[in-house]
Order: C-alpha cells, then sequence, then structure tokens
C-alpha cells in the first residue's frame, strides 16, 4: 500500500513538473510576444508623433512667416497674436525634443504658460476694441503692447524658477480662463451696442474670440485639470485619460495658427 502511494505520489509529481513546465514555456511565450507587441507600439507612436510634429513645426513657421508679411503690407500690429504663435513655436520644438530624448523638459511647461497668457491677451484686446472703443483708440499702442508681452514672457519664467512643480504650473495656467470667459460674454454684449464695426469686424472679433475660448476649454483644459487631480489627489490609475488629454494638448499649436485668418482684414 505504501509503495503504491509514493508511486501514485511520483507520477502525480513528473506530471505536476510536466505540467508546470509547459504552462512556463506558454507562458514566456506569450510574454515575448506581449514585450514584441508593446515595442512595436511605442516604435509605431514615435514615428508618428515625429510626423505629426515636423507638419505642426512647418505650419508655425509658414503662420508666422505670414504674420510678418501682413504686419509689412498693412501695417497692422497683431502683436498678442504673434507672441502667442511664437510661443506655440517653441511648444513645438520641445516635443521633438522630448520625444527624441525620451522625457519631458521644463521649457514646453513654460512656454504652454506663455500661449495660454497670450490667449488671455487677444481676449482682453477684443474686448477694448468692442466695449470702450473710443478709449482703445486713443491709448492703444505698439509700445504698451510691446511692455505687456516682455512681462508676460518673463514672469511665468520667475514663477517656474521658484517653484516648478505641477501643481503651480497648473494653477498658473488656470488664472487666465476667467478671464478669457469674461471677454467672451462681455463682448458678444458688447456687440450688439458697437454700431461703428463692419459686419466683416464683427464676424473677425467673435470669431477670434470664440477660437481662443474653444483652444483652452478643450485642448488645455482638460490636461491642467489632470495634473491638479494627479497632485492633489494622487490618482495614478486614470493613465488612459492622462494620455488623451496630452493629445489634445498636442494639437494646440495648430490650433493657435488658425488665429491668422481672423486677424487678416480681408
Amino acid at each position: 500500500m505504501a509503495e503504491q502511494n509514493a508511486s501514485s505520489n511520483g507520477s502525480s509529481g513528473v506530471d505536476y513538473y510536466t505540467n508546470t513546465r509547459s504552462s512556463g514555456v506558454d507562458y514566456e511565450d506569450e510574454w515575448s510576444r506581449l514585450i514584441e507587441f508593446v515595442m512595436k507600439q511605442e516604435f509605431a507612436g514615435f514615428i508618428f508623433f515625429m510626423i505629426f510634429s515636423a507638419i505642426e513645426f512647418v505650419i508655425v513657421i509658414l503662420t508666422l512667416f505670414a504674420l510678418c508679411a501682413l504686419i509689412k503690407s498693412h501695417r497692422s500690429t497683431p502683436v498678442f497674436v504673434v507672441h502667442l504663435i511664437l510661443s506655440d513655436l517653441i511648444q513645438t520644438i520641445c516635443i521633438l525634443i522630448t520625444i527624441s530624448i525620451g522625457h519631458e523638459i521644463n521649457a514646453y511647461f513654460y512656454s504652454l504658460t506663455v500661449a495660454v497668457y497670450f490667449m488671455a491677451c487677444v481676449a482682453f484686446e477684443r474686448y477694448l476694441l468692442v466695449s470702450p472703443p473710443i478709449w482703445y483708440r486713443s491709448n492703444h499702442s505698439l509700445k504698451v503692447c510691446c511692455v505687456v508681452s516682455v512681462i508676460i514672457w518673463f514672469v511665468p519664467l520667475i514663477l517656474t524658477v521658484i517653484d516648478f512643480s505641477s501643481l503651480t504650473i497648473s494653477i498658473i495656467c488656470l488664472i487666465p480662463y476667467p478671464i478669457i470667459i469674461l471677454c467672451f460674454v462681455g463682448t458678444c454684449c458688447g456687440l450688439s451696442r458697437a454700431i461703428s464695426l463692419s459686419p466683416l469686424k464683427r464676424k473677425q472679433i467673435l470669431g477670434s474670440l470664440f477660437l481662443v475660448l474653444l483652444t483652452y476649454t478643450f485642448l488645455i483644459l482638460p490636461f491642467l485639470i489632470m495634473m491638479v487631480i494627479d497632485d492633489i489627489l494622487e490618482v495614478h490609475n486614470s493613465v488612459d485619460f492622462f494620455i488623451f488629454s496630452f493629445l489634445l494638448l498636442f494639437l494646440n499649436p495648430l490650433a493657435g495658427c488658425v488665429l491668422y485668418i481672423f486677424v487678416r482684414p480681408d
């Protein structure tokens, strides 16, 4: 009886070892396939981002040249739009560098902060053009716009040097959002009373404001909210939504280039 138990235990041990080894071989095979799939997916993502970033870079450069030509030919001064497109160009360059070296650089978030404040300046300038048009024509000058632009370029740089954290960047970038909303509402109300503006000028003002509001709301705001949630609540499980919000943020420079349409006199 003992010999039968021993023989049965021995056979079951051999069978268990055989099954474990065979399952181990299958597991290693599935694991190698998974690693190969992930590597192919990462390579495909790398190629996609590089090609799309290169196209985005070319479009931003062409928009800057078009704005410079517009300033020379029509003597108009879309200063804030020019600086906004310039900050978008820095974002595109930072994305190309980030993809190449494999980790993010601080210059990207700095340029994003600058772009958000120039968007607020574009919205506020359109509001002043409608609500107090006489005051705007008498006080608006190229010198004032240049001074404001210099301040916007340097103040976020000082703040990010002092405390460069995701929560700080998010709070700084969220400040202009109420300004953009109030300018949009105030401009919509003011357009009904502005009888001196032509229909084309009304469309340009309202279209540029609407584009700025949509760009911030749907391309920038989800990423900022995700950063705040991740920093305060320490929620690290929503990786898919974080990637999706970053992909939306990736389209921000292209949306900024559309503003060129609304600063043309025709």
